[in-house]
């Protein structure tokens, strides 16, 4: 049995009680994934994985830098709807998201973020309500 990994990014409940769930496959599996799952409708199996850390693991997202944070963010699908729902402004991509984030904190470049102690405090306020929407839209 052959799998590939991924991160469940969002999950919402039907009218009807299907559970519907948004999984990010990293890049590095796109080919193994497409050669898995070559149709859409498709019968599959989920369950969660551990993973031990390793030196070229990703950095957890509270050991990073504000400007590292404020990167990852814009990559992350839950971000892009976090941000339509409170803001009203749909990214397409992850540099639409990148330039929403900048003119909301009223700057030209994220690294910003890491040096000016005001937009440092508002990108925070941002976080806590990203991290409350994260929980209140998973219930």
């Amino acid at each position: 049995m052959t799998a590939v990994s991924g991160t469940r990014r969002t999950m919402k409940e039907l009218v009807d009680g299907t559970i519907r769930v948004q999984i990010d496959i990293d890049p590095i599996y796109r080919q193994q994934f497409l050669k898995l799952f070559p149709s859409i409708d498709m019968a599959v199996a989920i369950a969660p994985l551990m993973v031990e850390q390793t030196p070229e693991a990703k950095p957890a997202f509270a050991t990073v830098t504000y400007k590292q944070q404020a990167a990852m963010l814009c990559k992350d699908m839950d971000f892009h709807e976090f941000w339509r729902e409170t803001q009203g402004q749909t990214a397409d991509n992850e540099d639409e998201q990148a330039g929403f984030l900048r003119d909301f904190l009223g700057i030209k470049s994220r690294s910003e973020i890491d040096t000016n102690p005001e937009v440092a405090n508002k990108f925070s306020a941002l976080l806590k309500e990203f991290e409350v929407w994260r929980k209140w839209s998973a219930e």
